[in-house]
């Protein structure tokens, strides 16, 4: 079982340096639209759509970054009042019957539009340089489905951790 949470924990990792990595080409991209605009008198058709789509690409492939590192958003007003054992409870019966679920369905939906966006060849239709939707659409199935798995890993570790075993050998001790 560590095994396979490690390897969730790596994906969700190497997905967070894409998002990085994507946030770098962002910013090149935005600075390559504003000194061609207002330097050149020349502006991109294409800057526009890429800086949207690496935009949604960013935020969806770090979902599962910050799920993993506790970094999103939780209501803890309530969750303060209850013990460590009660509040892994209400996580790991809450993240089974709703979150785990909802978002294996909007994910099977993200890799279904995905998959039409590439057998038909979507574009983009209000852009006046159409591009092809499908890389969009891929990563956001991706992310998508990579926040499920380390949902799915913080669930479990959760559910271990209940009934006193350890996920990783340090915990053990």
């Amino acid at each position: 079982m560590s095994h396979a949470l490690r390897l969730i924990d790596w994906l969700t990792r190497i997905t967070g340096y894409v998002a990085a990595f994507g946030i770098l080409l962002m910013i090149g991209v935005i600075l390559y639209e504003v000194t061609s605009r207002y330097f050149f008198n020349a502006p991109t058709v294409w800057a526009y759509d890429i800086s949207y789509m690496l935009n949604g690409t960013v935020i969806m492939l770090a979902g599962a970054l910050a799920m993993k590192v506790d970094q999103h958003v939780v209501i803890d007003i309530v969750s303060q009042v209850f013990r460590d054992r009660t509040k892994r409870i209400i996580e790991v019966t809450v993240f089974t019957l709703l979150l785990l679920p909802a978002l294996g369905f909007i994910g099977l939906i993200a890799w279904s539009q995905f998959w039409t966006a590439y057998v038909h060849g979507t574009v983009e239709t209000v852009s006046p340089w159409r591009p092809v939707l499908w890389p969009f659409r891929l990563m956001i199935a991706v992310g998508l489905s990579i926040l499920w798995l380390q949902i799915l890993s913080k669930t479990l570790a959760s559910g271990l951790r209940l009934i006193g075993t350890p996920t990783t050998p340090a915990e053990g001790h």
